[in-house]
């Protein structure tokens, strides 16, 4: 979240009160100290740990995933008309090219087909998979297109913490300290959200009503 609004306002000058920017960063701060340290019940099942690379990883999906979220954002509002599906479609067009020639050159989609024909029950759970992920994409590029790619990426994001927590909570994982003190703030920064959103909402509708009575 705090990638895509600092690349939105770096990059396109896209404006935030300091509350949203408040909010945003106890969510991002709550999930960070979440998923920072966990019990040793949890860390003995990791093959092999390296916090390094995983924190360099982040740090790349987040950096590329904010630039995206930012530049969609711009072009919903270069071009208002545009329909969703048709970002849907030439971002999968893209990305299939791509994938295909990485999966071409490096031999792994030769093993990755070999794979399939050989466990004919994990094909039918990629189809699965894909097909899933069509219709998730449908409502995603909506959101974009609706609420901005803000809430997109809140959406995202606390979708991802309640997913963790509900495993923590289903394989009864123990939670140090430090990770319930980041549930709270993952709570208190998307109750604060909504209601200065619901505020904001409330208080230009009631604006709007006002005029319209006067005329």
């Amino acid at each position: 979240m705090v990638p895509v609004m600092l690349i939105g306002t770096v990059l396109h000058g896209k404006r935030y009160s300091a509350l949203e920017y408040l909010c945003m960063s106890m969510i991002g701060v709550g999930i960070s100290l979440f998923a920072r340290k966990s019990s040793s019940k949890v860390t003995s099942k990791l093959a092999a740990p390296n916090a390094p690379l995983g924190y360099l990883l982040c740090f790349i999906n987040l950096t590329l995933d904010g630039y995206t979220n930012a530049y969609q954002d711009e072009v919903n509002k270069q071009f208002p008309d545009n329909n969703p599906i048709h970002m849907m479609c030439w971002m999968n067009f893209w990305c299939t090219l791509f994938n295909g020639l990485y999966l071409a050159v490096s031999g792994v989609g030769q093993q990755l087909v070999l794979f399939l024909m050989m466990h004919t029950a994990a094909a039918w759970d990629v189809v699965l998979f894909c097909l899933c992920g069509a219709v998730g994409q449908l409502f995603i590029f909506f959101t974009i297109k609706q609420f901005g790619s803000l809430v997109n990426t809140l959406i995202c994001t606390t979708r991802k913490f309640f997913n963790i927590l509900g495993s923590v909570v289903l394989n009864a994982n123990p939670l140090l300290p430090q990770q319930w003190w980041a549930v709270g703030l993952v709570f208190t920064g998307l109750i604060t959200s909504s209601v200065a959103k619901s505020s904001k909402h409330h208080g230009s509708g009631s604006k709007h009503l006002a005029g319209a009575k006067q005329r």
